[in-house]
């Protein structure tokens, strides 16, 4: 059965995707506006650029030393966030403490001269300095015993804390630092902390090194997440990346095997499109990891070190990538099924079109059906979701290239899960439906370690969209399920793209929510060009 002559219930899809594109704006788009503009929150984020001139005359400040170099990169209290989402405590707390205690910081690393490293944190919207520390300073004499106590409260009390409500919580003599907390809180079982360390100058006076007011999360939540993250990283290393290696391997397996019924030139062009995609993303990305790494003296070291390791490891998926849409192609072709059409076949340019118009439709209905499944988890399951600074579209260096990445997800998860995974399952148990429940079940495993939790939620939601792909993919082919899956993923990147509020990054998002359009377009007119044009002489059975 050829893909090409397949034709879709347009009339179904299209009320499918009405459906779901309504509950997506209804549900996710139209409050998350509306939060944006009457929320206490609202401001517009300061440029990154100016956190870091804040930073450096904070600096000088504070330190009586200009810093050599300053670097922001986007912070988030994950943890702190997570509990505030689960428990339902979000709002009130942006209203209560945001100004002083944002949960969401530019973390501005200033280098100084005596080689020590002062990390400012400043506030995302107001601009102002709300904690900073001080590592690898200059043998300093720090303050002790009644000095140490006082000189903390007093500071705290200057900060705008009530000195009554303050214990102490845990000193540090050898280094001059305290710990207070709040005798009280409002903040669910959190508790405010406030962690202030202070050097005695050879004049006498006294100077705050390090000021970090923070709410600490139960000790019970911050064990339940330790322990799902644990099983995340489990699940996905040895039901994800474990099994995505061994198709990997078979793949290579397959596409000798059936190489008479494809060709090792299918796929090069499409695995080299991923390849420089996914390079610029891993590239984009090195603030996000140096942001992953918090207050480390070798960050830098070590994002570009990462940043390196990851290229070299998408090298390796590229060339999964490519085994597997020659050894997909060349297995459904071998069991009589053409559902990766060549270019130049007969009706391929409107196949393209069509596939690329399903693809929209698809990809709506998803939306609303994710949308519903989230629903459903968080009531039924008490799902939550929290942040991710390497995710974060303020530490990408190029934001606008951030949804190349929703084309490299559809390019390789649909060659190697669907196109040669259910391929291979179909081929090994005969049975669509156990054919494409293993590899979508792989597919979703490699999801686990995102920031919601419990950990096995995105497991649940993933094994429903990726069923839908996968019988889409059955139905209609390849391009009809990659067009589907890289709208649904870059509709909801480039969505918070345009969260970032620049004009500039509203423009690009929309672009890339209609990229798929021009693309088929050109496919479909190359297509037409390259027709051969009947000759007028002909007789007439040849022509039609």
């Amino acid at each position: 059965m050829d893909s090409l002559q397949l034709k879709p219930n347009w009339t179904l899809y299209g009320w499918l995707a009405g459906i779901g594109l309504l509950i997506y704006l209804l549900i996710q788009i139209i409050p998350s506006t509306a939060d944006s503009f009457f929320s206490s929150n609202s401001e517009p984020v300061i440029e990154k650029s100016a956190a870091e001139e804040t930073a450096a005359a904070f600096v000088q400040k504070q330190f009586a030393s200009r810093p050599e170099r300053v670097h922001a990169v986007h912070q988030s209290d994950s943890l702190l966030y997570g509990y505030l989402e689960k428990n339902k405590l979000t709002r009130s707390y942006e209203d209560k403490y945001d100004k002083t205690l944002p949960t969401d910081t530019f973390q501005v690393t200033a280098d100084m001269p005596d080689d020590s490293v002062v990390f400012v944190y400043i506030h995302m919207q107001k601009g102002t300095v709300v904690a900073w520390n001080r590592l690898n300073e200059s043998q300093a004499s720090p303050a002790e015993g009644k000095e140490l106590t006082d000189t903390a409260l007093s500071f705290a009390a200057s900060k705008g804390y009530n000195q009554a409500n303050l214990k102490v919580y845990r000193t540090y003599p050898d280094t001059g630092r305290i710990v207070f907390e709040q005798t009280a809180s409002d903040v669910g079982q959190a508790k405010l902390q406030i962690d202030i360390r202070s050097e005695k100058l050879t004049d006498g006076s006294f100077r705050i090194t390090s000021f970090k007011p923070h709410y600490v999360v139960p000790d019970s939540y911050a064990d339940y997440v330790n322990k799902q993250k644990s099983l995340a990283n489990y699940l996905s290393t040895i039901g994800s990346l474990f099994l995505s290696f061994v198709l990997f391997i078979l793949a290579i397996i397959y596409a000798s095997l059936y190489r008479k019924h494809s060709s090792f030139l299918r796929g090069i062009v499409v695995s080299l499109l991923f390849l420089g995609m996914y390079l610029v993303n891993d590239i984009n990305m090195k603030d996000g990891l140096l942001a992953g790494y918090g207050e480390s003296t070798d960050g830098n070291v070590l994002a570009a070190a990462a940043v390196i390791v990851t290229c070299l490891v998408t090298v390796v998926m590229a060339l999964a990538v490519y085994f597997s849409l020659v050894g997909g192609d060349g297995l459904w072709k071998s069991m009589g099924r053409n559902l990766w059409p060549r270019f130049g076949q007969s009706g391929y340019g409107e196949y393209v079109w069509r596939s690329m118009w399903l693809g929209y439709l698809t990809a709506f209905a998803l939306l609303g059906l994710q949308t519903i499944i989230f629903i459903v988890l968080m009531k039924v399951y008490g799902s939550w979701a929290t942040t991710d600074v390497t995710q974060s579209t303020y530490n990408l260096a190029i934001p606008w290239a951030f949804p190349l990445l929703a084309w490299c997800a559809a390019i390789s998860e649909e060659a190697v899960f669907r196109l040669f995974g259910i391929g291979l399952m179909k081929r090994w148990f005969k049975n669509s439906f156990v054919a494409s429940l293993i590899p979508t079940i792989i597919w979703a495993l490699g999801h686990v370690t995102y920031p919601i939790f419990p950990s096995t939620t995105r497991l649940l939601e993933l094994t429903i969209i990726g069923l839908v792909f996968s019988f889409m993919f059955l139905r209609f082919g390849f391009i009809t399920v990659l067009f589907a899956h890289a709208v649904f993923d870059s509709t909801m990147m480039a969505i918070s793209l345009m969260f970032m509020g620049d004009a500039g990054d509203v423009l690009v998002g929309i672009v890339y929510i209609v990229l798929p359009i021009p693309i088929a377009w050109l496919f479909r007119i190359w297509d037409k060009k390259r027709r051969p044009r009947p000759s007028r002489t002909a007789p007439p059975s040849m022509l039609r």
